[in-house]
């Protein structure tokens, strides 16, 4: 992985690219046979993976290759993790579990323009920062690797708010899986089943995709065609390939694929979204500055957390319109952390029939973090 003169060898791109791509492939291997990979998460191991890699003496990765996998793993991911959502069916759910859900990316909203108001001057790029959170907090991880990319946020800035997330996140996590319901339900009302009913025939659920992993191909052949389109679209509308247009556009148009029952039964679609997503982790991994991102680190760590607190605005504005307890912390999982915790804090509340619900919920977020996260990014920045 060392450069030599001008070019590098193709024998050491190869290297490179067999690392960045093999890594994660392990990872998502092992995570349900090894519990240190499980517990640290293979997205925080896939960071680790690309800084380590990165600080070798004499590695130098090329900064090409490591760009065009950067985008490339995040446009086509898109599609593949919104194609098993049915959009319409959420519109159907319960009245509480829409407006939480809402309420919830409402707030999320007006916190991020809240703190870059307080704390922007203080913080580097804070306009993009913003927009980062907003798509990460409506949608999950998907969303913030969009909406830098959209922005074109560095590397070490993107994994300062990531880091941030990890820990915030995972606090955050945790109290929800223990005390979240019997405290919050000393103030919220109990849940009452409405029966939001079975998936519609020949439609499985978001989490349960069946049949064999080389059909996995035909999502992806999918969604590089979406790409494709994406592309021509922007060479068309503006004369150039603007990666914040192709993204918007990519998910305009997986959503519009979303509507029909063939493409949200195609498997492994989110599966091989979430590994795609694990490439690009590594990827940035290895471009990451240590020196900057130990300056910047803790400030950008208040930056994020005081935009977490749009959850305490959200559980409040819940309060006001009389959510239960179990949708109100069902829906909060879906925006902060997507559909992949949905079943695991269902699980924990003791209540499948919120799992549907959820489950949308999470879908739905992921189609709008992109939208917003980019127009609170525009907006507070230009």
């Amino acid at each position: 992985m060392v450069a030599t003169g001008t070019f590098m060898p193709i024998a050491l791109l190869a290297a490179q690219a067999l690392f960045l791509f093999g890594v994660p492939a392990v990872l998502v291997w092992a995570e349900p046979r090894l519990r240190v990979v499980e517990t640290l998460s293979p997205v925080v191991l896939c960071y680790m993976s690309g800084i380590v890699a990165a600080q070798i003496p004499g590695v130098v990765f090329d900064a090409r290759l490591a760009g065009g996998i950067v985008a490339a793993s995040v446009l086509v991911a898109v599609p593949l993790l919104l194609f098993p959502a049915d959009l319409r069916r959420w519109l159907r759910l319960a009245r509480p579990t829409v407006l939480s859900f809402v309420l919830a990316v409402i707030c999320v909203c007006i916190s991020s323009a809240l703190v870059f108001a307080l704390l922007g001057a203080r913080v580097p790029a804070a306009a993009d920062i913003s927009g980062m959170l907003t798509g990460l907090y409506t949608g999950g991880t998907p969303n913030m690797n969009a909406v830098a990319l959209a922005r074109q946020v560095d590397s070490e800035t993107f994994i300062l708010v990531n880091g941030a997330d990890v820990v915030l996140g995972s606090v955050f996590l945790l109290f929800l899986m223990t005390v979240a319901k019997p405290l919050l339900a000393r103030v919220f009302p109990a849940f009452v089943p409405v029966g939001t009913g079975p998936a519609e025939p020949g439609e499985p659920a978001i989490d349960q995709r069946g049949g064999p992993w080389y059909r996995a191909g035909l999502a992806v052949l999918l969604s590089l065609g979406l790409c494709a389109a994406a592309a021509g679209l922007s060479w068309l509308l503006l004369g150039r390939l603007a990666e914040a247009m192709i993204i918007l556009s990519i998910t305009s148009l997986a959503i519009v694929c979303t509507l029909s029952p063939n493409v949200r039964g195609l498997p492994h679609s989110y599966e091989t979204g979430q590994y795609l997503l694990l490439v690009f982790c590594i990827t940035i991994g290895t471009q990451a500055d240590i020196g900057h991102m130990l300056q910047a680190g803790s400030l950008v760590l208040l930056y994020c957390g005081c935009v977490l607190l749009a959850v305490a605005l959200h559980w409040l504005t819940a309060r006001l319109f009389n959510i239960d307890v179990d949708t109100l912390i069902i829906t909060s999982t879906a925006a902060y952390f997507g559909p992949p915790f949905v079943g695991p804090i269902a699980k924990v509340l003791g209540n499948r029939e919120v799992v549907v619900s959820g489950m949308t919920a999470g879908a739905v977020g992921l189609a709008l973090g992109n939208y917003l996260g980019f127009a609170v990014a525009s907006l507070l920045g230009g």
